[in-house]
């Protein structure tokens, strides 16, 4: 039996580390008054671990928590004055959906034109979201799927660790914590997580993006947006959520080789300033014309992953429905038009494989 226990033990240990570790680089970026502290800091540290190939795998049960956590409190922050601002989406959600195609052009261009990239590596690479599907489709098409994941990866690292800062600068300081609501009493705490685990599920079985966040974030939002519950997730909990967010999203650097990744870093970097300018374009013009804060215009269109920049929203207090809703219609946006190219472009299933290692 005692054969047994023991790398049970040490797998649990090997968790506890993991997340103490995390949590220590957010301490530590909080200690340092950084933007969206404990998402950012556990991120850069489980990263860092993870390329060192030191950080254990982060086990489904604590994915899976970080994601329902994170839902729930977004969710819990929805008001009725939050729920009237749906009437500015439509106009926004147009413009979202013409910045994706420009982004996902420039970007490709970008590779194919600066980095020797061939047009199917370069079209994967640039999709901003839906990683899952894009990834489907370079193994199946024979694409260089190491370095598409770097440059995926790379542009997500970045924004989570630089964006905070960049919007706190352009709103000249105004970001602020995600303190929303106050924190719900025991019974309003235990029927949140009910629906929300409830909404995890139906979401799971109806094969909806980021279920385990979007399920939990609109549950709790029908219970507390017309006021059948009343508070919001307990700071505590709202840390422990970042800080599993930010393992989750740094542990994706595992089994990455350094080789590949300094070979790719060029391209990487001129993939990342593309999307990056080209989805600024696409905030402000959503602030001009429908008059949305840029704050939130900024992490709506940043060309990074559904569940990270949503939380990444409610991080820095902005509001989360807005950013979730736009990136979960980007994530559809990209699922669909990534395959439609393959079927309608037939000179990307022809390629050969890229040689050029940038």
């Amino acid at each position: 039996m005692g054969s047994h226990a023991a790398p049970a033990l040490r797998a649990i240990l090997a968790q506890i580390g993991l997340m103490s570790a995390a949590a220590l680089g957010g301490w530590a970026f909080e200690w340092a008054g950084i933007p969206a502290p404990w998402l950012s800091g556990a991120m850069i540290v489980t990263a860092a671990l993870a390329a060192a190939d030191i950080a254990p795998p982060m086990v489904p049960a604590f994915r899976e928590l970080a994601l329902i956590i994170a839902g729930v409190s977004m969710g819990a922050s929805m008001t009725p004055e939050s729920v009237s601002a749906f009437v500015d989406y439509p106009g926004s959600l147009a413009i979202l959906a013409v910045s994706v195609v420009v982004v996902i052009a420039g970007s490709a261009a970008v590779l194919v034109h600066v980095s020797g990239w061939s047009a199917r590596d370069a079209l994967l690479a640039s999709a901003p979201g839906a990683l899952s599907t894009v990834l489907v489709i370079a193994a199946d098409q024979g694409a260089d799927v190491a370095r598409i994941v770097v440059v995926q990866l790379v542009r997500l690292f970045v924004l989570v660790a630089i964006l905070p800062m960049a919007i706190v600068a352009a709103e000249h300081g105004s970001g602020g914590a995600a303190a929303i609501r106050p924190p719900a009493d025991a019974g309003a705490l235990a029927i949140l997580f009910a629906v929300s685990i409830a909404g995890a599920i139906a979401c799971e079985k109806l094969n909806v993006a980021g279920a385990f966040i979007l399920g939990p974030m609109l549950a709790s939002g029908l219970v507390t947006a017309p006021g059948l519950v009343h508070g919001g997730m307990p700071p505590i909990f709202s840390l422990i959520g970042f800080v599993l967010i930010g393992v989750f999203i740094g542990q994706r650097f595992r089994g990455l080789e350094a080789m590949t990744v300094l070979r790719t870093a060029p391209a990487a970097i001129v993939s990342f300033a593309a999307t990056l300018s080209l989805s600024a374009l696409g905030a402000v013009a959503v602030t001009a014309i429908v008059g949305v804060p840029f704050g939130e215009t900024a992490v709506a269109f940043a060309p990074g992953g559904l569940e990270a920049m949503t939380v990444l929203a409610f991080a820095l207090g902005l509001d989360p429905v807005y950013v979730g809703v736009h990136h979960l219609a980007r994530f559809v946006l990209v699922a669909f038009l990534i395959p439609a190219a393959f079927r309608w472009w037939p000179g990307l299933q022809a390629e050969e494989p890229a040689r050029d290692p940038t």
